[in-house]
């Protein structure tokens, strides 16, 4: 009978053990980190925003100190590859300096960042695209099936070793 107790109590740990892995190991996926655009110089207010082709890739607005950043992330909706020219806008116009894309990737000249001047001419930033959910439904590389099924798997050793260890 002891050595049922044991047995039954060993079980149970290596159940729990079993779920508590499994929830961290559901939590878990590898992401491309983002290109890094930034600058300074420009007026407080003013909105920069990056593109790729004709698809908005990010803005950001410039702050008291004139500095602007903006992460052109890998998986949004302008879905940049290492190689891909991005453009820059200030309030709609077009400005000379481009960046190269690269996943982590930052601006050339680390200490000032990009320094955007207007294009001759100017011209109308492209309607951007609609944003979609907004990166809010993803997907990871486990499924949530199989962390609710060691779950319920962890349930029913607790509850039979409950049982059999239950004195009649």
């Amino acid at each position: 009978m002891a050595f049922m107790k044991k047995a039954m109590g060993i079980g149970t740990a290596f159940a729990v053990a079993a779920v508590l892995f499994a929830s961290f190991a559901a939590s878990a996926s590898a992401q491309t980190p983002p290109f890094t655009a930034y600058g300074t110089g420009l007026t407080a207010g003013s909105v920069v925003t990056a593109w790729i082709g004709d698809t908005a890739c990010g803005e950001a607005t410039v702050d008291a100190d004139g500095n602007w950043l903006i992460y052109v992330q890998a998986g949004g909706d302008c879905a940049p590859v290492d190689g891909d020219t991005i453009s820059f806008q200030v309030d709609g116009a077009a400005q000379n300096e481009t960046a190269t894309y690269s996943a982590g990737g930052a601006p050339a000249d680390v200490a000032t960042g990009i320094t955007l001047t207007a294009a001759a001419g100017g011209g109308e930033a492209p309607t951007p695209a609609p944003t979609g959910n907004g990166g809010l439904v993803g997907t990871t590389g486990t499924s949530m099936a199989l962390v609710l099924a060691l779950g319920a798997f962890a349930a029913a050793m607790v509850a039979g070793a409950r049982t059999a260890t239950r004195s009649r």
